[in-house]
């Protein structure tokens, strides 16, 4: 039998983060997750839940039990206190439960976790990557970040250079002890445990893989793998297995196989195409939905829409859908669901009939949509769409097996290819499909990346690089852990990597992708638009550097994801600026801690009408390039209107911004 488990959410802590954030905190996917280690006997949440009554239907269909702490007074949480009485209670007077959860960021779990750890619990710490004190992470026996719990994409690139170097050394320091008991080779399993011992936080999974195998497989140059009697084993690089010892090293010519030719590198091992196009589907967040599943969900959505059209909101949609589901017994959460209906979102299959494009506002299908086979099609197309957009080849065979398990299905890819071509969303051009625009770097003239391809164009490359993809990668993996201290040197590392990547994809390099190039060119967007706002002060100048940015960063976008921690800061600096920029103190406006709602509360609502002028000036700007990011500020004020009435006058200029836009 399983290991019955105890979950404890601190719910006021990682909700509160998941707004900020602009994640959809999904309690289901948490739960799913969780239910792999075992069934859930103790399930309950802390909160004041008249602020976060939105939560109760989803916390109570997962049968939590919701546990309700009243606030003494304002910014007072009292859950830990409650929460720590709970858990050791339960400790005390129910031996058999052996794994207890803690979801917080808060380093106030830090002693509950000591003591429960004392009477031999084995405990758990989920939290959020950027708000969890390295305290609780290491007073766990296990540590796991809450978006790789919560099924974020993570990918080998999302990272810091940091982080990965440090899951390297802890490696390396693992088979050094194990080295030192004489236990060598050591097995797989027993090498993860150490790890664990030696760092709760390390967890594969955070940098995008499925399997520690697949992790210590790109990792070859720092460790050496073998196997005997269908297991795996683990030794230094240097190490030869005794003549005792039945081992066999792990054929690197089934790493080559997979190689293809001029790929570029990913940590150590070159990628292929095939998994180029899985790591972009996996972005997507549809890695490990089936295909009957898919198309199951996809089928019901158009006739749930062709029926009733303009009848629901598609969040009216996605709800019903998941009841129905539950009610079948299927496992199918309404995170999923959202993803599955954006792969059409994407494609433009629905009419929002002239309001704004909003998960609250009713919706039809568009024109030209006129059966259940044309609107998978066009949902499906996304993932041509997306390969494409990347820069890579397009191989039929390979997108028909990813897609729908079948090499042979390759005249429905060309049907998804030609759907995409004649609606302007992909071009035919020198023997290959590229997006619409001139060269072979279509969005180079788009009006707000301008300013970042007149600098890239005119960067000048010292002589001792070597150009080419590859050295773009690492210059940009020396700018991100420049970012943090030196903004001045992290833009320049950058704008480097820039210009490196244009010339591989201008002169087609194989592996050289633009979607690579988005990603270096908003990372330089937002440490160019750091040195002028922070070092510099001119605020006006950084001003569209922070466009440009959110030009880059859309929310129906893979780059979302990957710059998903620089999202908040960005707009937080981008709104707060206008103050600064008139002289204003904005001390008070606690950036550190306020969120992009905040920051926009408090300067609409300023009692200097410069200020509020400029505001609205500069959100104009920003909702002609990225009207989604506003919509969910918008959307998330309304939902906290009832604490801050004034949140709501906010939320409705916010929305006549979008429709004045919109309009234009």
């Amino acid at each position: 039998m399983s290991e019955q488990l105890a979950i404890f959410i601190d719910f006021e802590n990682v909700a509160l983060w998941a707004e900020r954030e602009f994640f959809d905190f999904e309690i289901t996917a948490l739960m799913e997750s969780l239910q792999t280690r075992g069934p859930a006997v103790v399930k309950r949440a802390y909160a004041d839940w008249s602020r976060f009554s939105r939560y109760r239907d989803a916390m109570m269909s997962n049968s939590i039990d919701l546990i309700q702490i009243y606030s003494v007074r304002a910014g007072k949480n009292r859950a830990d206190i409650r929460m720590a009485i709970d858990a050791f209670e339960i400790a005390l007077t129910r031996p058999q439960i052996r794994t207890y959860v803690i979801v917080s960021g808060d380093s106030d779990f830090s002693p509950l976790v000591a003591k429960l750890r004392e009477y031999g619990r084995y405990t758990i710490g989920i939290g959020p990557r950027s708000i969890t004190h390295d305290l609780l992470v290491r007073s766990c026996d296990e540590f796991i970040y809450l978006e790789t719990a919560l099924g974020e994409p993570a990918d080998v690139d999302d990272q810091s250079c940091v982080e990965i170097e440090q899951a390297r050394s802890l490696l390396t320091k693992a088979l050094v002890a194990h080295g030192q008991r004489g236990d060598l080779p050591v097995l797989a399993t027993r090498l993860k445990q150490t790890m664990l011992l030696m760092d709760p936080a390390f967890n594969e999974a955070n940098f995008g893989y499925s399997q520690f195998k697949s992790w210590l497989d790109d990792h070859r140059d720092i460790a050496k793998l073998f196997m005997k009697d269908l297991q795996l084993y683990v030794a230094p690089p240097d190490y030869r297995a005794p003549g005792s010892f039945e081992l066999v090293p792990i054929e690197e010519e089934e790493a080559e196989a997979r190689v293809q030719p001029g790929a570029e590198k990913i940590g150590v091992m070159r990628t292929t195409l095939d998994a180029q196009y899985r790591q972009i589907i996996s972005r997507l967040k549809l890695t490990n939905v089936d295909l009957n599943t898919r198309r199951d969900v996809l089928r019901d959505i158009y006739r749930e829409l062709n029926d009733n059209p303009g009848a629901q909101t598609t969040d009216e949609l996605l709800d019903m859908l998941e009841e129905r589901y539950e009610a079948l017994g299927l496992m199918r959460n309404k995170s999923l669901l959202r993803e599955i209906l954006q792969l059409a979102f994407r494609q433009g299959a629905f009419d929002y009939m002239g309001q704004p494009v909003s998960p609250f506002t009713p919706v039809r299908l568009a024109s030209g949509i006129d059966s259940e086979a044309k609107f998978v099609e066009r949902a499906e197309s996304d993932f041509i769409y997306e390969v494409v957009r990347s820069g890579l080849e397009i191989d039929p065979g390979e997108l028909a097996y990813l897609i729908l398990n079948d090499r042979a299905q390759v005249d429905y890819i060309h049907t998804l290819l030609e759907d995409l071509k004649q609606r302007g969303m992909i071009t035919y051009r020198n023997k290959r499909y590229v997006l619409p625009g001139s060269g072979n770097i279509p969005f180079a003239d788009e009006p707000a990346l301008r300013i970042l391809s007149r600098d890239i164009e005119q960067a000048i490359l010292p002589d001792n690089l070597q150009p080419g993809a590859e050295t773009a990668r690492n210059l940009a993996k020396k700018a991100m852990l420049q970012r943090s201290q030196d903004f001045a040197a992290s833009s320049n590392t950058y704008l480097l990597a820039c210009r490196l990547q244009w010339d591989a994809v201008q002169r087609g390099e194989p592996g050289a992708t633009l979607e690579d190039l988005r990603w270096y060119m908003a990372s330089y967007a937002s440490a160019i638009a750091g040195k002028l706002s922070q070092v510099n002060r001119d605020y006006s100048g950084a001003r569209p550097y922070y466009l440009a940015f959110f030009a880059l960063v859309q929310e129906d976008d893979p780059l979302w994801g990957r710059m998903r921690g620089l999202i908040n800061p960005m707009l937080a600096y981008y709104w707060s600026n206008t103050g600064r920029e008139l002289d204003i103190n904005v001390s008070a406006w606690n950036l550190s801690m306020a969120s992009p709602a905040q920051i926009a509360v408090y300067a609409a609502t300023h009692p200097n009408p410069d200020l509020r002028k400029l505001w609205h000036k500069v959100t104009v700007d920003l909702a002609e390039i990225n009207p989604g990011v506003l919509r969910r500020i918008a959307n998330q004020l309304m939902l906290s209107r009832a604490d801050h009435p004034e949140n709501a006058r906010v939320a409705e200029q916010l929305e006549a911004i979008l429709a004045e836009v919109s309009r234009s």
